[in-house]
């Protein structure tokens, strides 16, 4: 519940939302998770696991969440590459 408050405030909420709200935004957001994770698993059916674009796949008629997608995954390379070269003993 107190990440939903944070999320909920950083795109523009009062600092501390009615509970009620709060309820209400997490509830749509596990029910949209349970939706998308149980289309991919459908989708990743044949193959008998789930992978990135299986998910890649749902969002591919939605712009603005397949380049959003695109977006943080190409960040978290990024990230990834950062941490593997602090990482690493330099010989």
């Amino acid at each position: 519940m107190y990440i939903v408050k944070q999320m909920m405030y950083g795109f523009g909420d009062v600092i501390n939302p009615l509970p009620e709200s709060v309820d209400v935004v997490e509830e749509l957001v596990f029910d949209y998770m349970h939706y998308m994770t149980t289309k991919a698993m459908q989708v990743a059916a044949k193959r008998g696991k789930l992978i990135t674009e299986d998910l890649i796949f749902l969002v591919r008629k939605d712009r603005k969440k397949h380049a959003r997608i695109k977006e943080l995954l190409f960040m978290y390379e990024e990230l990834k590459k950062a941490r593997q070269a602090f990482e690493d003993p330099i010989d």
